[in-house]
């Protein structure tokens, strides 16, 4: 398999592991550490139980972070820990309340980390440990906790479920968060920054069904830039992307907070103008004309084009949305075929009428 593909992967993951194995291992230590001193067990273990409580953690993330892949290498972490808990669990005489707590926080991160494979190679890590443990300080049985051990726990088992939890809860959020923005990203046009037309038709449709539901005004209007090519073929696509993102930038500027704007293809744009009548749309995207002609006339700025218009409003008698689309289409191609720089709007009692 190609690492490279993979380089740095997992860095997030280390630092959360980092957080709990700090927090987990240092509340632990005091666990053990209350059944070792019943034990009055020798200088050698005490060191040991420090270097994994309090020093391992810090290794075992700068170790991570040198792989490769630090994912992997956290993994390689975790079975370490695993080892390291069914060591414990012998030099604790197999006591019955710290044993159980060490093994179910590893377990529990084992699972967080790599879900049922990574547990059953947990437990294979934990029954490791207890054979290098017996092998190495022999086998002794007292699953008996004294109340000092089991206050030596109290911390562990209100401090590490509180640390996994609030984990569990920002990475939630942050998943939230990159979801939502994923989610707005499918529905935006990534050169303008309005949505994208298969957004803006299923906003176009809501509309129309709103409208028929509650007898509500609405208006439509497509806009399609003139003599584009003649931009782009002239001063270069960078300056047709520079114009397609001012015209965005003008409508936005022009237009009501609630009208919707979406980028309809290419150099065509569809605004959506709610509780309009058909006059007053009118109104509002002749200003509109108006003011993109005076801006369009000014050779040093980048919106370059005037803009035909093809103005509908909705009517009882349509049948769905894609009629009053193609409604406002018609007026654009007739605005376009008529000398371009004009709107077209649409009129029950005649086809168009041309200002």
């Amino acid at each position: 398999m190609n690492t490279n593909r993979y380089a740095g992967k997992g860095k997030c993951f280390t630092a959360r592991i980092y957080r709990l194995r700090v927090i987990g291992l240092g509340i632990g230590s005091f666990c053990v550490a209350s059944v070792l001193t019943e034990l009055h067990a020798n200088l050698l273990l005490w060191a040991l139980l420090i270097f994994h409580g309090f020093i391992w953690p810090h290794i075992a993330y700068r170790v991570a972070l040198a792989w490769t892949v630090p994912y992997r290498g956290e993994r390689v972490n975790l079975m370490v820990d695993a080892a390291f808990g069914g060591f414990w669990v012998v030099a604790m005489r197999f006591n019955i309340l710290p044993s159980v707590l060490i093994l179910a926080l590893l377990s529990t991160n084992n699972i967080a980390a790599g879900g049922l494979p990574l547990f059953v190679r947990g437990i294979v890590a934990h029954v490791v440990g207890v054979a290098v443990g017996v092998l190495t300080l022999g086998f002794a049985f007292a699953p008996q906790s004294q109340m000092s051990t089991i206050l030596a726990c109290l911390p562990f088992l209100f401090l590490y479920p509180l640390a996994l939890g609030w984990t569990t809860y920002s990475t939630s959020q942050k998943l939230a968060a990159h979801a939502r923005e994923l989610e707005r990203l499918s529905q935006t046009d990534g050169l303008t920054g309005l949505w994208n037309r298969r957004h803006w038709e299923g906003l176009l449709a809501q509309q129309f069904e709103l409208c028929r539901a509650e007898k509500l005004q609405s208006c439509l209007v497509l806009f399609d830039l003139d003599h584009f090519k003649r931009v782009n073929d002239t001063r270069g696509h960078a300056a047709g992307d520079a114009a397609l993102r001012s015209f965005a930038i003008f409508l936005r500027e022009h237009l009501r907070p609630e009208d919707i704007i979406g980028r309809y293809g290419g150099e065509e744009f569809g605004v959506i103008l709610p509780g309009l009548s058909l006059a007053d749309a009118e109104t509002i995207v002749e200003l509109l004309l108006l003011a993109l002609r005076s801006r369009a006339s000014q050779s040093e700025g980048t919106l370059l084009c005037t803009t035909s218009a093809g103005l509908s409003g909705h009517r009882p008698d349509m049948t769905s949305f894609t009629e009053w689309l193609m409604e406002a289409d018609r007026c654009l191609y007739d605005a376009k075929s008529n000398g371009r720089d004009r709107l077209v709007a649409s009129y029950a009692d005649s086809p168009s009428r041309q200002r």
